[in-house]
């Protein structure tokens, strides 16, 4: 359950920032703004870690993206500032906890930059996170 314990504390996390825009989660429909400046979140697993003999530890790797959909002929300045946000939000050092599952943010978390798909300029930010699992 580690897997799921980490995205939903990072969800969590995210919906705490300020200001908030909408949000379109794994797997739950969405009906973007027409308007409005929107997120997007997708997960991607990476192979665990196990840094020790035996059974009782390892680490889940994961990578949270989140791609900041901005209006598009506004120029690239209001998704980045979004972006930079995000990043701010889940800054190197950060940790929470779920379900007592430890996740960590070890790195800064990467704004990517600007591209147009469709009718929104998108600029990514990815974010690792890494939960420390003990299983007795």
């Amino acid at each position: 359950m580690a897997i799921i314990q980490v995205k939903r504390a990072a969800e969590r996390h995210l919906s705490l920032l300020s200001p908030a825009v909408a949000t379109a989660y794994e797997g739950v429909s969405f009906n973007p703004p027409a308007a409005a400046m929107y997120q997007r979140v997708q997960f991607i697993i990476r192979p665990p870690q196990d840094p020790v003999l035996g059974t009782g530890f390892h680490r889940e790797i994961l990578s949270m993206q989140v791609f900041i959909a901005g209006l598009t002929n506004k120029g690239t300045a209001e998704a980045i500032a979004r972006a930079e946000l995000v990043r701010d939000h889940f800054k190197k050092g950060t940790v929470f906890t779920e379900g007592g599952v430890h996740i960590h943010v070890l790195r800064t978390p990467q704004v990517q930059g600007t591209t147009i798909a469709s009718d929104r300029i998108i600029c990514p930010v990815l974010i690792e996170l890494v939960a420390e699992v003990y299983s007795y």
